[in-house]
């Protein structure tokens, strides 16, 4: 399943890089986003920043996923990010503990006329048969709706 999310924002990219990597604000971000024990660890120097995000979030599987999705999960991504052209790129890879799926996708900020835009792009995949779809699918939906929710936040603080 492939998730695509773009937004704008009423931001300079350099400003949406630094609300996407300093470590105060994407505590500040991310405690508005919802989840429990929430970790986050920034490594380098900006623009060569890797963040490491770990937090333990609710879920509610259809029953046929249950055995393989659990109502908690432990979601750990990593952001490692660089420069694109006149913005800035991340790779981004998700791990949900336990559950049969694979999340990679990319984070992207560029600007544009009157700020800037942030669009991700996720392909998420499981390899069990016959449920595989109904898990991807369930994770993708969770995912977009996430995705949806920070951008919310990115929003509202710039």
């Amino acid at each position: 399943m492939k998730i695509q999310v773009k937004h704008t924002l009423k931001a300079d990219v350099g400003s949406a890089f630094k609300l996407c990597t300093e470590q105060k604000s994407q505590e500040a971000v991310y405690a508005q986003l919802g989840g429990t024990d929430l970790k986050i660890k920034r490594e380098g120097r900006a623009p060569n920043v890797r963040l490491k995000v770990s937090r333990r979030m609710p879920a509610n599987p259809p029953a046929a996923i249950r055995k393989f999705v659990p109502s908690t999960n432990d979601v750990a991504h990593t952001e490692d990010w660089g420069t694109d052209g006149q913005g800035y790129a991340a790779d981004i890879v998700v791990d949900i503990r336990g559950v049969p799926v694979k999340i990679v996708g990319t984070k992207i900020l560029q600007p544009e006329k009157g700020g800037c835009s942030v669009a991700w792009n996720f392909d998420i995949t499981s390899g069990i048969p016959l449920l595989g779809g109904i898990i991807a699918t369930f994770a993708g939906e969770e995912l977009k709706k996430n995705l949806d929710d920070e951008a919310k936040v990115l929003k509202a603080a710039v």
